[in-house]
């Protein structure tokens, strides 16, 4: 071959790959745009362990599940098993405007669609996908979201900052955006640092949704690691913002993070803190994580608080720990004559609660004049069932001076079967 010849075939060859390198290159949003009115689909890689049965659901981490195992036929109901697959997604067009978007993992059962544009580069699909989120209303830009975060080794955050960001979205498409911001980072890294400061920024932004703030405090909250305890302590911890303050607490509150526990225990004892926020945390105090050295600062903390809500907190909290100690300290209040009545009420249904033995519970009766108190008593007695409650409810049948609770005895005792119970109310009649 001369050297003109080979110069000619050269220059073939470029001209032919042209084409191909321009297919490559094209975009997945122009290819998606250039298509006829209808289903589009495409597909790319799954990140490991997402996993579905091409039709009603999809797994994205063990235990974690979108959309139903069952699918019904005419015949049966069947139960499909996870199957690992490329992720598929299909837009639902008119008039090229994409009017709906629904995602698949596993095998391609479904009819094929109009335009099936193959298997897209992650990275593409993610930044397609992302970018429909940004500029769509509705249920597309909130259901552009979820395939994005299900495709292999792609990097979305900085797409779902733009989503979560942008106050001309909808609300229910950023609150998306924001909690799939809190599960972006792989369990064995740190959480990256952009992360914690755009939750941050969003919660602290006053001009923005309520609901998505709120949304950004809480995924602060849930983050990896703890990663956001110590910005949620510090949001709490300002008195500039009562809502911000409150909100944070909430989410410590629900945290087992040991260091979420160290911050509620100074904050209860803090002078400064609001009466919403210090409610709160004391109710942080007697729930799931508690302990009775919890139980023991609060019962110290009781005298020197100033509110019914943050004393009633401190009823409920002490009551949810639970134990003898704090079973007495509840029957200990109620029975004191300089309390409130309404205050020793609290204390006698907290007791209750509590677990409080039915026989201190019937002796507590002759210790109290008020008339409220005794009727709660009839009404924990009528609630328990137990021998010592009903001899009670009868004895106060037949010796009570006041006549109304004697009437709330007889009306809780009316609908027993017992026999001895019939035999007094009998009795009551007759007399």
């Amino acid at each position: 071959m001369t050297g003109a010849m080979r110069a000619a075939a050269s220059v073939i060859s470029i001209v032919l790959a042209v084409p191909a390198a321009d297919a490559v290159a094209q975009s997945l949003a122009t290819r998606v745009d250039a298509a006829p009115p209808g289903h589009v689909q495409f597909s790319f890689t799954a990140r490991p362990g997402v996993c579905g049965n091409g039709r009603t659901y999809i797994q994205t981490a063990p235990g974690s599940f979108q959309g139903s195992f069952y699918t019904s036929t005419a015949e049966t109901l069947r139960n499909d098993p996870c199957e690992p697959g490329p992720v598929r997604v299909i837009l639902d067009r008119a008039n090229r405007e994409i009017i709906a978007v629904q995602t698949y993992v596993g095998p391609a059962s479904l009819l094929p669609a109009n335009t099936d544009l193959g298997q897209v580069p992650v990275q593409q699909a993610a930044d397609y996908l992302l970018d429909l989120a940004a500029r769509s209303e509705g249920r597309v830009g909130r259901d552009a979201i979820f395939p994005a975060t299900l495709a292999d080794s792609a990097s979305i955050l900085d797409g779902l900052v733009r989503v979560a960001r942008n106050q001309a979205l909808p609300r229910e498409t950023r609150s998306s955006a924001l909690s799939y911001v809190g599960r972006t980072s792989d369990r064995t890294q740190t959480v990256p640092p952009g992360v914690v400061e755009t939750l941050l920024a969003v919660a602290r932004d006053e001009s923005d949704n309520l609901a998505v703030r709120k949304q950004a405090v809480t995924v602060l909250g849930r983050l990896e690691h703890g990663s956001g305890i110590p910005t949620l302590i510090d949001l709490a911890r300002q008195p500039g913002s009562v809502w911000l303050s409150r909100e944070s607490m909430t989410v410590l509150a629900s945290s087992g993070d040991p260091r979420a526990r160290v911050y509620l225990r100074s904050a209860v004892q803090r002078d400064d803190l609001g009466e919403d926020a210090l409610a709160i945390a004391i109710r942080a105090l007697g729930q799931q994580y508690s302990t009775q050295q919890d139980a023991t600062l609060l019962r110290s903390l009781y005298p020197r608080l100033n509110s019914e809500k943050s004393r009633d907190a401190v009823l409920t909290s002490v009551a949810e720990v639970g134990g003898a100690v704090n079973v007495k300290w509840l029957l200990d209040l109620a029975r004191n004559d300089t309390e409130p009545s309404a205050r020793r009420r609290k204390a006698l249904d907290s007791a209750a609660r509590a677990g409080a033995p039915i026989a201190d519970l019937v002796r507590l009766y002759d210790s109290v004049s008020d008339q409220q108190m005794k009727d709660a008593l009839v009404a924990i007695y009528a609630r328990s069932g137990e021998r010592l409650a009903t001899d009670k409810l009868i004895l106060i049948v037949k010796t009570e001076p006041n006549v109304n609770v004697r009437r709330r005895a007889i009306t809780s005792l009316s609908s027993s079967d017992d026999p001895k119970v019939k035999e007094a109310l009998k009795d009551v009649i007759i007399r």
